[in-house]
């Protein structure tokens, strides 16, 4: 039981930091560059159906937190701090946004697209922070005696961060971003560890 509320503690204190990098940072920025599509953003057809994948992101984070090796959480929570204040920063000198496609549909998932719109910030592109955290989040979760858990984990976050071109609320070059942002905070936090734990 101990275990279960520190796993919260982990998980509601570093997201919440995330969140508040996040929306901090849109609110004192400048005004934004605007982004333009690739050929590859091109070729990835929009559909507002992509929402629920999209949305699934508020979903597998704290799944990985409860089934991630109770020894990572530290690193996972120091992981999210660190990516959430990088993000920010780049978001403050170099503040992004994109033309967001208008989606008249008459479907749950057009309805859902409305409702995601009117609460999201029209900044912060660049880095994505939905495709570091579920990189993060997964990353933490694997362990090599569940490899049928890991497979769809590691289905369910690319189908997470594909949709996020396919919704088109962040591009390619912002997937990217995201993914090299990642690989930062992780091994940025991983040889801080290493070295508090060398200390004497």
């Amino acid at each position: 039981m101990k275990h279960f509320w520190m796993r919260c503690v982990y998980l509601f204190t570093s997201w919440g930091i995330v969140g508040m990098a996040y929306h901090g940072s849109a609110y004192l920025q400048h005004e934004p560059s605007l982004l333009a599509p690739s050929i590859i953003d091109k070729w990835i057809e929009f559909t507002p159906h992509a929402i629920w994948a999209y949305l699934s992101f508020f979903l597998i984070i704290p799944i990985c937190f409860f089934i991630a090796p109770y020894k990572r959480l530290g690193w996972m929570s120091g992981c999210f701090v660190l990516s959430g204040i990088l993000a920010a920063l780049c978001y403050l000198i170099f503040p992004t946004t994109m033309i967001y496609p208008v989606d008249n549909g008459s479907s749950i998932s057009s309805w859902l697209l409305v409702k995601l719109i009117e609460i999201d910030d029209p900044v912060n592109c660049f880095p994505s922070l939905h495709v570091t955290l579920t990189s993060l989040a997964i990353w933490g979760a694997l362990n090599k005696f569940h490899p049928l858990r890991n497979i769809i984990l590691l289905l369910w976050g690319m189908t997470i961060v594909l949709s996020i071109i396919q919704l088109r609320r962040h591009l390619f070059i912002d997937f990217i971003g995201g993914i090299v942002l990642a690989l930062i905070a992780g091994w940025c936090v991983r040889y801080g560890f290493k070295r508090l734990i060398k200390q004497p």
